[in-house]
């Protein structure tokens, strides 16, 4: 975190005329001096950070509100007002470009004044009134459009909103909409003939605010990517999707001192925490849901070689695709970050899933699981024997070489222009990949990948 003074100021400064710019827009037409005043003053301190920067981020980490590397961690009246406001439209990960504009500003504050809320209203407004250079963690547009990798990226939160709906609609009494669940298959569905390895990235942008929500979309996604792997038919393919989607659905109904206890859950704590498989196959059962799909959800904790939960369901009973399911959520489970445990790194997560095979886990999924992301699986953040430092964007191919998104140099330095490097190739062969290590070192997100 930066110590400069002025940085500090300018960091404040963004965040503070920000805030005053979105109370005058709900007031003022955008050329009235109440507005351009206090919009030019949150453009020049922005001007300031991005002056050495392509871009900075501006969002929430645990609650704080953040610009750039500076933290709110003492908060003020205008952050805590602003903190609300990002809140109310599900924002937590901004990006602001370098080619930022004052009207730019005041397009996004006009965004942020609405009555609707929400993150989908953001994007839906943010797409009417062509918001430029300012946009969700992705999903930026700049005057060269939006990629397809910012498509999907969009596509992704969109489902995380929707299981956030899901279980809305579950604690309140009522049950989701079968149809609503298969758009969010079918969005990601239409990827997958063609993108593949953007598919297979889309977990590694898992947060800490909305884990369990995120946690379904990442296991939908692993579960339709591992089916497919396995060369299962396309209705068992959308069926391993949708099981993924819905697989913790009943966790709603454990209560939240059980679900994130930090310590040791009691038996009775344990035998109620057990219990969520059920209740996610009632609910899709209620939804509707294919006989093949609540089972799965109903067994996806069941052991291959029996054992697991509920009890009285053993591995003569357990369904092909709960077998698909449990491997999806196992890799993305361990692979988190929890207030009461460390996350394993991918390769540390492939370990766990090998040393589990024939007992906890079919060996031909486990078998399945290791041939698409291969040794370094997407995601993981690695250093080269050149003592470089990249994420794995694309899982190795014939040769057992992944592509690298290069993100720190051989002196330790974080790059400003990231670049791809396909270990492949044949000017490549002296580097290779010499082990894996933790991006809090350098202060990596996880969506470095997507730069």
């Amino acid at each position: 975190m930066s110590e400069d003074p002025k940085h500090i100021e300018s960091c404040r400064g963004v965040i503070k005329f920000l805030e005053a710019t979105v109370k005058n827009v709900a007031v003022y037409p955008h050329d009235h001096p109440s507005v351009r005043g206090v919009s030019q003053r949150a453009f020049d301190h922005l001007g300031q950070i991005l002056k050495e920067k392509k871009e900075i981020n501006l969002g929430i980490v645990n609650g704080v509100l953040f610009v750039d590397d500076y933290q709110f961690s003492e908060a003020t009246p205008y952050s805590e007002s602003f903190l609300k406001i990002l809140n109310s439209f599900e924002i937590d990960d901004l990006t602001i470009v370098q080619d930022v504009s004052q009207d730019d500003l005041l397009t996004f504050a006009g965004i942020l004044k609405s009555a609707e809320h929400g993150r989908e209203v953001f994007l839906r407004l943010a797409e009417e009134r062509k918001l430029k250079n300012i946009g969700l963690k992705g999903l930026v547009v700049t005057d060269e459009g939006l990629d397809l990798t910012g498509e999907i990226v969009n596509a992704y939160h969109e489902a995380v909103s929707s299981v956030t709906v899901f279980f809305r609609e579950v604690v309140e009494a009522r049950l989701p909409v079968l149809d609503r669940a298969l758009q969010v298959v079918e969005t990601f569905w239409k990827y997958l003939a063609r993108e593949k390895a953007t598919l297979l990235l889309l977990p590694s942008l898992k947060g800490y605010d909305r884990y369990t929500e995120q946690h379904c979309v990442n296991v939908c996604l692993l579960s339709m990517l591992l089916a497919d792997q396995e060369g299962l038919g396309e209705q068992e393919v959308a069926w391993a999707a949708l099981a993924g989607l819905m697989h913790d659905a009943g966790m709603v109904k454990v209560p939240p001192q059980v679900a994130h206890k930090h310590g040791s859950l009691t038996l009775a704590e344990r035998e109620t925490f057990k219990s969520h498989p059920v209740h996610s196959a009632g609910i899709v059962h209620g939804m509707g849901g294919p006989d093949e799909v609540v089972y799965a959800v109903e067994r996806h904790h069941v052991h291959h070689g029996g054992g697991g939960y509920p009890a009285g369901l053993d591995s003569i009973q357990e369904p092909p695709l709960a077998g698909i399911v449990s491997i999806a959520d196992t890799y993305d489970a361990v692979t988190a970050l929890r207030p009461y445990k460390r996350a394993m790194d991918p390769v540390e997560a492939l370990a766990f899933l090998e040393k589990g095979s024939g007992t906890v886990f079919d060996p031909v999924h486990v078998k399945a699981f290791k041939a698409m992301t291969g040794p370094w699986p997407p995601g993981s953040v690695v250093r080269l024997t050149s003592n470089e430092i990249g994420a794995v964007i694309r899982a190795a191919g014939p040769s057992g070489q992944p592509v690298i998104r290069m993100l720190v140099d051989e002196n330790g330095t974080v790059l400003q222009e990231t670049w791809e490097l396909d270990l492949a190739e044949d000017e490549v062969q002296g580097r290779t990949v010499a082990g894996v290590v933790d991006p809090a070192l350098y202060n990596l997100a996880p969506e470095v990948v997507f730069k």
